[in-house]
């Protein structure tokens, strides 16, 4: 059974693991009974436990309309910032010898193909931006995500750039995405 708020509308439970302060492995919420998804993004940006971002509160609507009762987000790059040049430069900066950010990056690969792996649905939504960050990086990941262990899942986005990327929930201008938009394959699961 569902926890319903005083307006009749089910009460969101909000979630965020930290390996450390400023990197955030991954994001959850959860509403009611349903499939439960993992969204892999970027970065994260300002979203946590307590409070929504623009982001988040697209896939809260999304989630909820398409009848998911839960998903998690997570990241190719785990240091929070809004803004995707503070994420690449800690990126940089951890393959030049940052070890802390290295290890960061390896811990959260882990945490990235588990949700994955139990997810009903895996979303991808990285655009542009986390290839120019380091794209054989974010192939890693996705392969980790399609191999090893079964399940290997699909890989199910909103849109995509004209370079092929998932497109972003937060695009703009040509490249805004309907907020109710069906998804599309981007990539078969084996």
């Amino acid at each position: 059974m569902t926890d319903l708020d005083l307006f009749g509308q089910p009460v969101m439970n909000r979630g965020a693991t930290f390996l450390r302060e400023g990197v955030r492995l991954s994001l959850s919420r959860l509403w009611g009974p349903g499939l439960r998804a993992l969204v892999v993004g970027c970065n994260p940006s300002d979203a946590n436990a307590y409070e929504d971002d623009p982001t988040s509160n697209w896939w809260n609507r999304w989630f909820h309309h398409y009848g998911f009762g839960a998903y998690d987000a997570a990241n190719p790059f785990p240091f929070c910032s809004p803004h995707p040049r503070v994420c690449r430069d800690r990126v940089r900066a951890a393959w030049a010898g940052e070890w802390g950010d290295r290890d960061a990056l390896h811990a959260n690969l882990d945490h990235v193909v588990k949700l994955a792996k139990a997810a009903d649905q895996v979303f991808v939504c990285f655009g542009n931006i986390a290839n120019d960050i380091d794209a054989d990086w974010v192939e890693h990941v996705l392969e980790h995500i399609q191999s090893g262990e079964a399940p290997w899942p699909d890989l199910w986005c909103w849109g995509k750039t004209a370079s092929g990327a998932p497109t972003h929930p937060m695009a703009r201008g040509k490249h805004r995405i309907d907020p109710l938009a069906k998804p599309v394959l981007w990539r078969a699961g084996h």
